[in-house]
């Protein structure tokens, strides 16, 4: 009980990253028999009839949800280990080097699954086809390599490099949102969120708020001896 009490955070960050790869992996089953079919089969979406009227189809092909899906929670990953910093500068929290490993590892499991997923569906030579793409797959190479060296070993092989390295997820996230802007899919919430953490981590800024933080228990103490 002690151990999860001091490790919750982590425990959240792993049970948050679970519970969609359940739902999305209930969908997927894997063909051993039948070899005129593909080895793996995603259930289709039957869409209402409403919708059905107006996109003009009647299902929306599973493989092209699994994508949708994993892409989704890998940008929201990504997002959430940006905030980290802005979070503890705002507020004052501790930074816990594991709950910031568990969010990275989960940002690169579900790009590593959305990649697998689109070119499973496309093809690898779809890559190419398209600037959005092309930025999808530059942003996802570099997760990866952020996910393969998010561990005490990297950080003492690496030394100070690996926070030059590591620094990469800006241009990761950045290329992220280009290739939603350029999908059109929902990209402003991202985009304001991105651009906040980098406001809170501007130094003037940061500064700021880190130093009115310290002044407010400050000036309780003075008080509290006053009286």
């Amino acid at each position: 009980m002690s151990w999860m009490r001091k490790n919750w955070a982590w425990i959240l960050v792993v049970i948050i990253a679970i519970v969609p790869l359940i739902n999305i992996f209930s969908a997927i089953s894997l063909n051993f028999t039948n070899r005129s079919f593909d080895f793996i089969l995603f259930d289709d979406y039957e869409l209402p009839d409403h919708l059905a009227e107006q996109l003009g189809r009647d299902v929306i092909p599973g493989v092209k949800i699994a994508i949708h899906q994993t892409g989704e929670w890998a940008i929201r990953w990504m997002i959430a280990v940006l905030l980290i910093s802005p979070f503890r500068i705002v507020f004052g929290t501790k930074n816990n080097l594991y709950v910031r490993q568990a969010m990275g590892i989960s940002s690169g499991v579900y790009v590593t699954l959305h990649f697998f997923f689109f070119l499973y569906s496309e093809g690898i030579l779809a890559v190419f086809s398209e600037f959005n793409l092309v930025f999808g797959l530059i942003a996802s190479l570099i997760i990866l390599i952020l996910m393969i060296t998010s561990n005490r070993k990297s950080m003492k092989f690496l030394k100070k490099g690996w926070k030059k390295i590591h620094r990469f997820v800006f241009v990761a996230i950045s290329l992220s949102i280009l290739h939603v802007v350029l999908l059109e899919k929902g990209w402003a919430l991202y985009a304001i969120v991105f651009v906040m953490g980098l406001i809170v981590r501007y130094k003037p800024i940061r500064y700021r708020l880190e130093t009115s933080r310290i002044r407010v228990p400050c000036k309780k103490l003075i008080q509290q001896k006053i009286r």
